[in-house]
């Protein structure tokens, strides 16, 4: 899948592509993928979730202009991967905060570099 495709659609069709339904609704903040499916049909909380996971899209982004997409969801789940110790960049961005957001995009760069 190229970069223009990733960009194509919105970040929560581009994220359950990539990344699989259970990491997105985990990102996404929601408790279970019942519940994710169920924020998806409301449209309140689509632009919410839309906002969350804009930053595992550009994670998703990121792998792929490196040419290692497949990694990117293993990548997501590593506790520490994203330089704080005991949280995964996946919670990072579940929790998010524009810090955190910037932290997890570039650790991502910086491993994808390597």
């Amino acid at each position: 899948m190229t970069v223009q495709a990733l960009r194509a659609g919105g970040g929560v069709d581009r994220c359950l592509t990539l990344l699989g339904e259970e990491l997105t609704a985990y990102i996404a903040g929601a408790a279970s993928v019942g519940e994710f499916q169920r924020w998806r049909a409301d449209r309140r909380h689509r632009r919410e979730i839309e906002e969350r996971l804009r930053g595992a899209a550009d994670v998703a982004e990121t792998f792929a202009r490196a040419n290692r997409l497949g990694a990117a969801a293993g990548w997501l789940r590593e506790v520490g991967a994203a330089g704080v110790a005991g949280r995964s960049p996946a919670r990072l961005l579940r929790e998010a905060t524009g810090e955190a957001v910037k932290r997890v995009v570039d650790a991502a760069e910086r491993f994808t570099r390597r």
